[in-house]
């Protein structure tokens, strides 16, 4: 379900709001968004995690217009030739809060790239322009120069999907590249889809059934139970959110791989275990493939001062061990 506005394909991007800002970009419906909790239509919906502008060159260069709500830390954007990460000179461009102009030409050893690709059998052709945005809130303003969308092939045609919380949204991670949905992604050569919502992934019917609705995507991971930790919600009823929240899936035909919380240090652990507990006992002996989170982040010194969100250490422990959880799934 790609989205095309303006001869780009905004990647991971589902509805385009104009705003006297700029284009605002939804992660989800808004239709779907504000069936949930409310931090999701109001805010989380429209933060960049995954977010990707992708578009060929005709005449070899472009000057994006962006710009990025007030945020406590930097708001970067990183350009990719495919899969390969631009040179020192056009890697990573500052969004500021104002206009910024960021003008992106194709370097000059592009049929290098392409052999390289090919002989890599890298998943995305270098032809395609990416510049993956930040987890804040952007705006697109327009373009200088000519565009087209990817062609046939310039993207792999597998997608893996994932839900979660800030851990999967990315927070900590410090850079897209660097999160545990990206890195999977890479290590199996697929396209992603990052429906991380920090604080709100609450786990709602309507969610689950929208993200199994979708076609895009080739198998899934779902990253349950640690924004719930600090509801009000008793553990009858958390069981109960579970239940109906994997139902959809269970449905579903496509691999899903679920976990529960990670390790953390301090807060509620006797929660935590009960929580941990109610997703094991509702994916034992289902189709769904389920990995203890703590074992996935087993080392506590990979867990930042917040006592919760992995250190960028902590993101690619769990990219490490759940990609070769799923490669086990997929070669068994």
């Amino acid at each position: 379900m790609a989205m095309i506005y303006d001869q780009i394909e905004f990647h991971n991007a589902e509805e385009i709001i104009t705003t006297d800002r700029g284009c605002r970009l939804s992660r989800l419906p808004l239709s779907i968004a504000w069936q949930l909790n409310e931090g999701v239509p109001n805010s989380r919906a429209y933060m960049g995690t995954g977010v990707e502008l992708r578009f060929r060159m005709p005449k070899r260069e472009v000057t994006l217009h962006l710009r990025a709500d007030a945020n406590e830390e930097a708001q970067t954007a990183l350009i990719y030739f495919g899969s390969i990460q631009g040179g020192w000179q056009y890697s990573s461009k500052t969004i500021g809060e104002q206009d910024t102009a960021i003008h992106i030409p194709y370097p000059e050893n592009m049929e290098e790239l392409e052999k390289i690709s090919q002989k890599a059998g890298l998943p995305f052709s270098p032809w395609l322009v990416r510049v993956l945005l930040p987890y804040g809130t952007c705006y697109y303003l327009g373009k200088e120069g000519e565009t087209l969308p990817p062609f046939t092939g310039d993207e792999p045609t597998a997608c893996y999907l994932t839900y979660g919380s800030s851990i999967t949204h990315g927070s900590l991670g410090l850079v897209t590249p660097l999160t545990y949905a990206f890195r999977i992604a890479s290590v199996l050569g697929t396209d992603y889809l990052n429906q991380g919502y920090a604080g709100c992934a609450h786990m709602e019917r309507p969610m689950a059934e929208y993200l199994v609705s979708r076609k895009d995507w080739t198998f899934a991971s779902l990253e349950m139970g640690v924004n719930m930790l600090g509801t009000t919600l008793s553990n009858e009823a958390y069981e109960k959110r579970i239940q109906e929240f994997l139902e959809p899936f269970q449905k579903d035909g496509r691999p899903v791989f679920v976990t529960d919380v990670f390790t953390k240090n301090g807060g509620d652990q006797e929660r935590a275990e009960i929580f941990r507990e109610i997703v094991r006992r509702n994916t034992e002996g289902s189709r769904l493939i389920y990995t203890p989170g703590k074992e996935l982040l087993s080392q506590q010194e990979y867990i930042s001062v917040d006592m919760t969100h992995p250190t960028l250490e902590g993101q690619l422990m769990v990219a490490q061990r759940w990609s070769e959880a799923m490669r086990r799934a997929y070669d068994g």
